[in-house]
């Protein structure tokens, strides 16, 4: 007797010039389905036939073109009233969660969304630090792209940091959509944080950084995430510039926001892509093969979910569960031949900052300097920072990426017997300043900090996470913008100065 009908459907998108995308796993999902209780019937959707290959294109083009293709090519599921899963690879996670929120979520339609789950495999949702290297270096590296050549559209929105994905994200936080219980569809995160040596390439460090699976972040790939609008205190009417201004302190403003929780499992031994170690790739469609049984099952266990109690019911499982492969994985030993290597894979946080001013210009020249206890940047734990990068399109947003454990404090980290690292302290205090420039003139900006506290340590420094930071400085115009005379005396105004200020 066969069990419920589940339509799968695999996204094929950006960088895809045949049908074995996703290598076996279409086959071993087949395989397995009747043995777990599925009628399961595997479909194929084609955005644009290869389009996200022209700079031209964007990501909300490719959108567009999956919304065409799913009224097109599964018009039969929808005219027969089903819905459908969605199983994405990277650059398909932000692709898919942009047409639900564009087609679906945003216009609050009649008709529900079609996709009742959508199963991310290694998803870039913020980004990935390789974006920044242009199309032609990132086209060369086989870790990601299999020597094609992207769209720099496309490539724009996943540069870490970017517009596009800000938006995006921002209202997956504020709860614009997202909540799985409000649209009855249900997304989920399965990655990898394992490095395959073998696609290493020597000339960019991205490609083994810790935390990663290669090419995405598993901060950047979790879904689960927060946002804290900081606001700088207005100065005093009539204050003038010196040289060493006190500027003013940044407040929350409004409460810290924190995402629906949406589950993450991390896969043992996953890394991007390759068919050795490539999260989708090395599955062999052999049933029940030890080769790709963890993520398999994984995904069973995603499309079983039908209530909200069974989606926080696996989320906490996949929690345990990837603190256990996360544990296990917790050191590594690259045999050498002279000296072998000690990799420790610490949990990471990554952190977005985006500085704009009360008028809404972004400020793209500061200096941000992080704080631990009794604001001392001093005082911050060696070893804490992995990474800072500037959007190149938008200079007033910086991507921080932080060794998590080892800002928040662990044990020693043993293996074998042998301690391969001492334990860490940690901080429980964080804080930031911010000197903006121009700070003098006719319109300029002043310092401003947030002091050390343990509220703002919890709020961005959430282990697997992204936390979005907005930053909004005063923009302080100065009374000598415009001022009144009197008669009709000519006067010379090139050495006029700026004086106090208007606010």
């Amino acid at each position: 007797m066969a069990g419920p009908k589940l339509n799968v459907v695999f996204v094929h998108g950006w960088s895809v010039t045949n049908t074995d995308t996703y290598g076996e796993l279409p086959r071993r999902l087949a395989k397995e389905a009747e043995g777990r209780g599925f009628e399961l019937s595997v479909r194929d959707l084609w955005l644009g036939r290869y389009i996200s290959f022209h700079d031209e294109v964007r990501l909300k083009d490719v959108s567009r073109a999956m919304e065409a293709a799913v009224r097109r090519d599964l018009a039969d599921l929808l005219d027969a009233g089903e819905r459908f899963v969605v199983i994405t690879h990277s650059t398909g996670g932000p692709v898919a969660r942009d047409w639900w929120l564009r087609f679906y979520a945003e216009p609050r339609k009649a008709d529900r969304c079609p996709m009742s789950h959508l199963v991310m495999l290694a998803p870039a949702n913020f980004g990935s630090a390789l974006a920044q290297l242009g199309k032609s270096r990132v086209s060369r590296l086989k870790s990601w792209f299999q020597d094609v050549e992207p769209g720099q559209g496309v490539l724009d929105w996943l540069e870490l940091g970017s517009p596009e994905a800000w938006e995006l994200n921002h209202k997956w936080i504020t709860g614009r959509f997202g909540a799985a219980a409000a649209d009855n569809v249900f997304p989920f995160v399965l990655t990898g944080q394992t490095i395959d040596r073998a696609f290493y390439d020597n000339l960019n460090s991205y490609t083994g950084e810790l935390g990663s699976d290669g090419v995405v972040r598993v901060a950047a790939a979790n879904l689960q995430s927060t946002y804290l609008k900081l606001v700088q205190a207005p100065l005093p009417v009539g204050s003038k510039p010196k040289k060493r201004a006190a500027g003013s302190p940044l407040e929350i403003k409004g409460r810290i926001r924190h995402s629906e929780s949406a589950p993450l499992r991390v896969i043992a031994g996953a890394s991007h892509s390759g068919k050795k170690l490539g999260v989708m790739r090395s599955v062999d469609d052999a049933q029940d093969s030890k080769q790709g049984r963890e993520l398999v099952r994984a995904i069973f266990d995603c499309v079983s979910v039908n209530t909200s109690a069974q989606y926080a019911a696996l989320d906490r499982r996949f929690a345990d569960e990837t603190a256990a492969v996360q544990a296990a994985e917790r050191v590594e030993i690259q045999d050498r031949l002279l000296r072998d290597r000690t990799f420790i894979h610490d949990r990471a946080t990554q952190v977005i900052f985006r500085v704009t001013d009360t008028e809404g210009h972004p400020v793209n020249d500061f200096d941000l300097v992080l704080t631990g206890a009794d604001d001392d940047p001093n005082l911050l734990p060696a070893g804490f920072f992995r990474d800072r990068q500037r959007n190149s399109r938008s200079g007033n947003t910086l991507t921080y990426y932080f060794n998590h454990d080892v800002m928040t404090g662990c044990p020693a980290v043993v293996h074998k017997g042998k301690e391969v690292r001492e334990a860490q302290p940690g901080i429980e205090e964080l804080g930031l300043r911010i000197l903006p420039r121009p700070d003098a003139g006719f319109v300029r900006y002043v310092p401003a900090s947030i002091r050390a506290s343990e509220k703002i340590f919890e709020a961005i420094l959430r282990a697997n996470q992204t936390t979005m930071v907005e930053i909004v400085l005063r923009r302080v115009v100065s009374e000598g913008v415009f001022r009144l005379g009197r008669g009709t005396r000519e006067v010379d105004f090139k050495n006029a100065q700026p004086g106090g200020s208007i606010e």
